[in-house]
């Protein structure tokens, strides 16, 4: 009797759907859920801080390495986008009910960052160890598209939604119940076509190594990366290079929602299209910038000059608040260009990032690389509402531009080690 015949694979097809549910629950906790503690009156310190305890929960992703790796990788990653599309509906549910409780929505918040943590982990090193450098190259475009289509549609497209709903006059929880509803349809939508890409993947050897024995490979994978020479110049990359940059992004959604001085007060639904028609455009434009920038002058010495770019626009961002500016194509034109630096200076870092952890047990230290690049996102969410209370949005913004001095320097001493990139 024949075999039955393998089916065709579909890599692009769970490429594209597993990366596009990837960019969901980050999306809703890093844009739309600021927005919807700000349209129900918390302030801007409680807020930036919830958003960051949140975020700080992936640092303990490559913690997860030697757990995840006991199971089936296919089964795993879509067993985990199952439990997220239920924690967000959940969410949703809660958000609405007559009494919502606060620990059942935090608990569902926790939840959400811990799973979405190890379903990150399961799926980047199911894309590394599934296709070879060809595929890889290949559907890394596909795999760009979709993240950032993913965080359109879970961040500004959702703040969209609950500003369209709130127009025709359901309070704001019950507007963003509906909102977080329709981020858990798309999550399962997601999940369907991820399970029927990955149905075609041909079988991988399962991991029979003890839990002891994945630690003790993490463990000398680390250690290898702690002896590197380039780690401390690389570090000082990920924690001052866009200082600027990150310390303004956790208030900006704050500062153009906001209507007390200083303030753009732009509306949900402005806002988002802003955000929808900047982000996209921009950070993708800027990273393609970046690439060519760093292919014809080398990476070490793209940093400076990316660097300096990255941080000019806060400037203007400064001028904005201090003056009230209310016109929309000259705020949508200084979003534009943030965005647009910010995609370009980033592709250096990532670039250096990505050369540190080459070599054997390239996945642990990248990882690795990536939990200090986590804590440096989202560590100054931590006093960044209260500074900015304090100071003011205007004084703020022109403090976090004052990160740049440091954020050059570090440039200045990573160039070094890259002389011949």
């Amino acid at each position: 009797m024949k075999e039955p015949a393998a089916l065709p694979r579909r890599a692009w097809l769970w490429v594209f759907a597993a990366y596009l549910f990837q960019s969901i629950p980050a999306a809703v906790r890093d844009e739309a859920l600021p927005i919807a503690l700000k349209n129900t009156g918390y302030a801007d310190k409680d807020i930036t801080k919830v958003v960051a305890y949140l975020g700080l929960i992936f640092g303990f992703k490559i913690l997860l390495a030697p757990l995840v790796a006991a199971y089936r990788p296919r089964g795993f990653i879509l067993v985990t986008e199952l439990a997220i599309s239920a924690l967000l509906g959940g969410l949703a549910l809660q958000v609405a009910a007559e009494h919502p409780s606060s620990p059942t929505i935090i608990a569902c918040l926790i939840l959400l960052s811990f799973v979405a943590a190890a379903h990150d982990f399961a799926l980047d090193g199911y894309f590394v160890s599934a296709l070879d450098d060809r595929s890889r190259a290949t559907h890394s475009a596909l795999l760009n598209f979709a993240s950032k289509l993913g965080m359109v549609l879970a961040g500004p497209g959702l703040i969209w939604l609950a500003g369209r709903i709130m127009e025709y006059g359901p309070q704001s929880a019950d507007a963003w119940s509906w909102a977080l509803l329709a981020a858990a349809v798309l999550a399962l939508f997601a999940v369907l076509a991820n399970a029927l890409g990955l149905r075609a993947e041909p079988a991988q050897v399962t991991d029979d190594r003890t839990v002891s024995e994945r630690f003790q490979d993490m463990w000398s994978g680390l250690g290898a990366l702690f002896r590197d020479p380039r780690l401390l110049a690389v570090l000082g990359l990920i924690l001052f290079y866009r200082a600027s940059e990150i310390h303004m992004g956790k208030i900006l959604p704050l500062f153009a929602t906001s209507s007390t001085p200083g303030g753009l007060a732009l509306g949900n639904e402005t806002y988002a299209i802003m955000r929808i028609a900047t982000a996209v455009c921009g950070l993708a434009l800027g990273g393609v910038i970046g690439s060519q920038i760093v292919a014809r002058l080398g990476l070490g010495r793209s940093l400076i000059p990316l660097g300096v770019a990255m941080h000019v626009p806060l400037a203007a961002i400064a001028w904005l608040a201090s003056t009230g500016s209310h016109d929309l194509r000259f705020i949508g034109t200084v979003f534009f260009i943030e965005y647009l630096a910010y995609g370009a200076g980033l592709c250096a870092l990532l670039l250096a990032m990505m050369k540190l952890a080459s070599g054997p047990g390239a996945a642990v230290r990248y990882a690795a690389l990536s939990t200090f690049a986590l804590l440096a996102n989202y560590l100054p969410g931590l006093w960044a509402g209260s500074l900015s209370d304090k100071l003011g949005y205007a004084q703020y913004f022109l403090f976090a531009l004052s990160l740049a001095i440091p954020g050059i320097l570090s440039a200045w001493v990573a160039k070094r080690h890259f002389p011949e990139a």
